[in-house]
């Protein structure tokens, strides 16, 4: 008992000298801090008081900052371009293009990961009306994407595939996969890893809705949804080649019922263009072919009727309200019954 009581008071003072150790290096803490002055002991503080008014420093944004170290190097003035700089750059189209940069790239011993590459690819696409597919620049990145031997399943995919990504019949081989994957358009631009604002995908979108547009006269369910849910409605189209598209698909014969009968609904509740008879859809009807037009309107006419009301103006009466006649009562085209 008393061996334990003994053990129980050499530790409680062992905690005391600690205590006594530590009171003791805080009070010389404190005095040394005093010592020094005001001016030393709150520089952190007097810095940011002083900062308050100074005049921001800002620094160049990357684009602004590689884009000149670019120009330095096609000038002269700088014999090559570090990592950073390529990598940024490779998501530049009208740079990442360029002969002299792919030059660059090739000999700079870097080794290329999904950053550069990708960026090299996306480039090439948004670029594609601007360069030749079978040109030297794409050449270059199908060299370069060809060398990579890492582990990324994107990189090795499109490896796997270069002539629907980097050659001249691309987009063709691009469409026919899409038409045969039986994918929406948002799954299979997620698939490829493709940029879907590209000119290269543009090129894609026009030959899939060319393709099928000629199956029209048989058309499965899957290929009416592909048509009016994705191709149709994607918004990268030009105005003038979709207004052409849509002459051409309301010409194209022979045409089922069925067919017919989902080009009409498009139109009629799509926001770009509307039924051609509303004065407020003229302009929107304005580069499709007369003879496209006129046709939608005999399909129109021969349609069960509903009449609506249509604000014209007539010479001495000013501007009243017309009945005039429309086919279908407004329906969301997405939300319509699919036979």
């Amino acid at each position: 008992m008393r061996q334990g009581q003994n053990k129980h008071d050499v530790l409680l003072e062992d905690l005391g000298s600690i205590v006594r150790e530590m009171v003791t290096d805080l009070d010389d803490s404190a005095r040394n801090i005093t010592k020094k002055p005001a001016g030393i002991r709150l520089s952190n503080l007097q810095g940011t008081v002083c900062d308050i008014d100074a005049p921001q420093v800002h620094r160049p944004v990357p684009l602004e900052r590689y884009a000149k170290e670019w120009i330095d190097f096609i000038g002269g003035s700088k014999k090559s371009l570090d990592k950073r700089a390529i990598g940024f750059l490779c998501w530049v189209p009208e740079i990442a293009i360029d002969t002299r940069f792919l030059a660059c790239v090739e000999s700079s011993g870097i080794t290329l990961n999904r950053r550069f590459l990708g960026g090299l690819v996306r480039s090439c696409h948004c670029m594609w009306e601007d360069v030749w597919p079978e040109g030297t620049p794409v050449h270059m990145v199908r060299s370069l994407l060809s060398r990579y031997r890492g582990t990324d399943q994107v990189l090795l995919k499109w490896q796997a595939h270069l002539d629907a990504l980097l050659a001249e019949r691309a987009p063709q081989i691009m469409a026919d996969r899409l038409l045969c994957s039986g994918r929406g358009l948002t799954s299979f631009v997620d698939e490829w890893h493709i940029e879907p604002q590209s000119a290269f995908f543009r090129r894609v979108i026009e030959v899939a809705t060319a393709a099928c547009r000629n199956r029209l006269d048989q058309p499965t369910s899957d290929l009416l949804v592909l048509v009016f849910r994705d191709l149709l409605p994607w918004p990268g189209w030009k105005p003038s080649n979709f207004k052409k598209e849509i002459g051409e698909i309301i010409l194209y014969r022979p045409m089922s019922n069925r067919s017919r009968e989902m080009i009409q609904r498009f139109i009629l509740h799509f926001e770009g263009l509307g039924d051609p008879r509303m004065s407020a859809n003229r302009l929107k009807w304005m580069e499709v072919p007369q003879k496209a037009k006129d046709c939608l309107i005999h399909w129109l006419g021969q349609e069960n009727r509903h009449v609506f009301s249509e604000h014209v103006y007539q010479q001495g009466k000013g501007w009243v309200w017309k009945q005039m006649i429309s086919i279908w009562d407004p329906l969301s085209f997405e939300n319509a019954d699919r036979q």
